[in-house]
């Protein structure tokens, strides 16, 4: 499940960046927000049924908290923040790099004063490597 987790969310990746980027310049945003998040409503509430949930809709509704609306107030920022940044000309072959050290830069702490991660020398390294690149990368 390990590896196998890292290559949906990859794959998925992959198709999430090409499709966002694909979007017709003179599409709503917010109609095609609300298309996509249709489809992927459909597409959870099936995934729900296939798999076979051994307790009642109501129960497993009960068992979520607030995190589940973050969630989802959250993506609703994602999607429009980075159709914004395609339609602005970011390039798909490297708006991600930017956008994913950022994202671990503001999550780093977070990940050691609210959830008590270490930070491992590796993870320093690997960090300095990535700004070493990025700055490679605008040069």
């Amino acid at each position: 499940m390990y590896y196998l987790s890292i290559m949906i969310a990859s794959l998925s990746g992959v198709l999430y960046h090409v499709s966002q980027k694909s979007i017709h310049p003179k599409a709503n945003p917010m109609i095609s927000m609300m298309i996509t998040f249709s489809v992927a409503l459909v597409g959870t509430f099936i995934w729900y049924i296939i798999d076979g949930s051994s307790s009642t809709w109501i129960t497993d509704v009960k068992n979520t908290n607030w995190a589940s609306f973050s969630l989802g107030m959250s993506l609703v920022g994602l999607e429009f923040g980075i159709l914004l940044a395609y339609r602005s000309g970011w390039q798909i072959s490297n708006f991600n790099l930017f956008y994913t050290f950022l994202l671990a830069a503001l999550l780093l702490p977070i990940g050691l004063l609210i959830f008590r991660e270490t930070l491992s020398l590796k993870t320093v390294i690997g960090m300095g490597i990535t700004i070493g690149g990025i700055a490679l990368m605008k040069i």
